[in-house]
């Protein structure tokens, strides 16, 4: 396998995992999943729903289906630093993160 077969075929795993990570979330407390992967309620039913052959189909796409939710480098250096300590800088994030808008698939 060359390189660029052996980067798409890590692509296609870390959407595998991404998806049934998101499924086992969304089963166990539907709520917080859809708040913590920042999921619209439309897209977390869909993710739910998604039969095991439906989820590995869409998990072979070789575009990486997670996406980083950072959008501003300042945020992203704010977060990075450990400035606040342990429990309030795991709150501080929750909460930059809770202000952040949940993308429409459409």
């Amino acid at each position: 396998m060359n390189g660029g077969e052996n980067l798409l075929a890590e692509v296609r795993e870390v959407n595998l995992s991404y998806l049934l990570l998101a499924q086992r979330m969304l089963n166990e407390d539907y709520a917080t999943a859809v708040f913590r992967l920042g999921f619209s309620k439309e897209v977390a039913d869909i993710v739910r729903r998604l039969t095991l052959s439906q989820t590995v189909k869409l998990a072979s796409s070789t575009s990486l289906l997670c996406r980083f939710r950072f959008d501003e480098g300042a945020l992203l250096t704010a977060l990075s630093q450990d400035a606040l300590g342990g429990v309030l800088q795991q709150a501080h994030t929750t909460l930059l993160l809770a202000s952040q808008p949940v993308e429409q698939i459409g």
